[in-house]
């Protein structure tokens, strides 16, 4: 129960500080950087196959069927406006600048959940991301490119094993994302994408 207290006090701190961010901020330059909406009532901000308007200045999500933690990945989407120079390449996560801390986590959260459901069939997964708005990549075996944010998009890699080797995953990303999130939400952006493929496949 302590830890329940803890973890879910962690994630309140987290939303308020990424809210006041965004009341503070000047909606208009905060749409340009990251290709979203500006509207009287907030900001509209395209998340994966859905829309959702972040009320201001109260910082309330419509339509309400968001988790926290995926509530402070949107805010941090809109909050971070980072100036890194980048080659615009898609690249792993752990050529991330300074992501071999956070790879470990990246592994379990992303390509283990996407494995664990596509491993032993990798074909399914051009199914289950053009119901998320994704289409075929070019790279493995079999990818689908898969939008979440209007500046982020990221390609889920399959291979299928052969005698030697089993299945393997991967998840590419554009290298600007250390532009518009902070490596800690880019491994928990890896989960969702894992977890959206699996229950996409299973609607």
């Amino acid at each position: 129960m302590k830890n329940e207290k803890k973890s879910s006090s962690i994630y309140e701190d987290s939303f308020n500080k990424a809210a006041d961010i965004l009341r503070s901020s000047d909606p208009g330059h905060i749409c340009g950087i990251c290709g979203t909406r500006s509207i009287p009532a907030g900001i509209i901000v395209p998340y994966f196959d859905k829309e959702y308007t972040v009320k201001l200045p109260e910082v309330a999500f419509e339509p309400q069927d968001l988790s926290i933690y995926e509530q402070i990945l949107i805010l941090h989407y809109l909050t971070t406006l980072g100036d890194h120079t980048v080659k615009g390449e898609f690249i792993s996560f752990k050529n991330l600048p300074g992501a071999f801390f956070y790879d470990a986590t990246y592994k379990r959260r992303g390509p283990g959940q996407i494995l664990s459901k596509f491993g032993d069939n990798i074909d399914q997964l051009l199914e289950a991301a053009e119901k998320l708005g994704g289409e075929k990549a070019e790279y493995g075996d079999v990818s689908a490119n898969l939008p979440v944010f209007p500046r982020i998009d990221t390609v889920v890699v399959l291979y299928r094993g052969d005698d030697e080797f089993g299945p393997d995953a991967n998840i590419l990303f554009k290298d600007d994302i250390i532009n518009y999130l902070p490596l800690e939400d880019i491994a928990v952006l890896s989960g969702l994408i894992g977890s959206r493929l699996k229950k996409a496949l299973d609607v």
